[in-house]
This record gives C-alpha cells, structure tokens and sequence, in this order.
C-alpha cells in the first residue's frame, strides 16, 4: 500500500525531476559498478570512470533542482484564487 501511494506522489512530480532522479540512479549505479570491478592495483588507472560516474550523479542533481525551481517558478505565476482555490481562505466547501 506504501509502495502505490509513493508511485502516485513520484508522477506528480516534473518530468525535468523525474529525468534528475534517473540520471542520478543511472550515476550510482555506475558508481557501485567501479567501485566493485575496481582492484587493489588497478586504482590509480580508473580514476577517469570514476570521476565521470561522480559527474553523471551531479548532473543528475542539477536536473532535479531545475526541476524543482522551474515548478516554484510555474505555481508562483499563477493567481491566488488558482492556488488556494478560491480569494477567502476561510470560505466553506
């Protein structure tokens, strides 16, 4: 039941965030990957992997926060009345 109401909550999200949070799931995983395939003397030799995965996850990041100004952004243009659902907040329903 958890689990369907969060899969509800995450498609109200924006598509820009939804995008952040995959390219950030894509970035950790490619991270464990290095990390595990990585041996004792081959560490200095894969530190270009490894700083693009870390790159892939900042990025991912980044695109979550655009996310999330461009949708403050969005609900801050849009009338009161739109976004309380009417001018009196103390009105009935």
């Amino acid at each position: 039941m958890l689990v369907i109401q969060g899969l509800k909550a995450l498609r109200r999200l924006p598509i820009l965030m939804l995008a952040g949070l995959l390219v950030m799931a894509v970035g950790g995983l490619l991270d464990v990957v290095i990390h595990l395939a990585q041996t004792a003397h081959a560490h200095d030799a894969d530190v270009v992997s490894e700083h693009l995965a870390h790159l892939v996850g900042i990025a991912g990041m980044s695109l979550v926060l655009a996310g999330l100004v461009l949708h403050g952004a969005r609900r801050h243009r849009r009338p009161r009345a739109a976004r309380t659902g009417g001018l009196d907040s103390h009105a009935h329903r």
